[in-house]
C-alpha cells in the first residue's frame, strides 16, 4: 500500500499533513500542523532500520502513524524557533 493512502487510512485532524523521508538512521516521519501557510506545530519520529528489521515494515509504520495521530489529537508541539520539530525515535529491542 502506497504511504499516501496509509496517510488518509489513518484518519489525521484535519489540517495535518504528514510526510516521510528516509535518513541513513531510517525512516523520519513528520506530522506538521500548519498556520497560514507556515509550519506552526509539529512532531517527528524517527523509525530506525533496526526497528523496521525487527518488527516487520507494515507494522512498524502502523504504529508510526498511530504515534503521530495520538500527538495531533492531543496538541503537537511548537516548532522552535529555528524550525526544529520535536523528536521521538522507535528503535529495535
Amino acid at each position: 500500500m502506497d504511504f499516501a493512502k496509509q496517510v488518509e487510512l489513518a484518519r489525521f485532524p484535519a489540517g495535518v499533513v504528514v510526510t516521510v523521508r528516509g535518513t541513513p538512521q531510517g525512516r523520519l516521519f513528520r506530522a506538521v500542523w500548519a498556520e497560514d501557510g507556515k509550519p506552526g506545530r509539529g512532531l517527528e519520529l524517527l523509525l530506525t532500520t533496526e526497528a523496521v528489521k525487527m518488527y516487520g515494515e507494515g507494522p512498524t509504520v502502523v504504529l508510526a502513524l498511530e504515534r503521530l495521530k495520538k500527538a495531533a489529537q492531543a496538541g503537537l508541539p511548537a516548532v522552535g524557533a529555528d524550525g526544529t520539530y520535536q523528536r521521538a525515535v522507535f528503535v529495535g529491542d
